[in-house]
């Protein structure tokens, strides 16, 4: 896998492109695993419909959180509860909101929407918790990159503080 450093003004990626920025960053660093069949889970900063229509475009899976308010978002009803999900789909895609403690929103192309259980038990009732296959396997595939973002945090206020 590649990276892609960027300071101040030079970057890797073709400005002229009218995606923007954050999916011009995903297309250039997937561009050498596109049409193999991989699949691409993303944070809510990276996740468009426009990025997901394109790499289903080249057999490429997406599994990702999203922003509500990014462009041609469905919108959804308000105030689900806790453990249901509403689902909006459209070719491939679906846009999922599921509420657990907060709401999560969601676009996917490769799974189903089972729900399973998620190895914890609730507290109070001591019944085992289940979640959709959705959210288990973004929780699985994104662990490391949400501890290495908290160890960068970390390491960003203790150089402040020194400074």
């Amino acid at each position: 896998m590649d990276m892609i450093l960027h300071s101040r003004t030079y970057f890797d990626i073709p400005s002229q492109d009218p995606h923007g920025f954050s999916d011009n960053v995903v297309k250039t660093l997937m561009d050498p695993m596109l049409n193999k069949g991989h699949i691409l889970y993303t944070d809510n900063y990276y996740t468009s419909l426009l990025l997901t229509r394109i790499l289903l475009d080249h057999t490429t899976g997406v599994c990702g959180t999203v922003k509500t308010h990014r462009r041609k978002m469905p919108v959804f009803g308000i105030g689900i509860a806790v453990g249901k999900c509403q689902l909006r789909k459209c070719d491939q895609m679906l846009s999922v909101l599921w509420r657990d403690r907060h709401e999560v929103n969601m676009l996917i192309t490769i799974h189903t929407g089972a729900m399973l259980e998620s190895g914890k038990v609730n507290f109070a009732t001591k019944v085992p918790m289940n979640k959709p296959d959705w959210v288990i396997n973004h929780n699985v595939n994104m662990r490391l990159v949400y501890k290495c973002a908290m160890m960068v945090g970390a390491v960003k206020c203790v150089q402040k503080y020194v400074k």
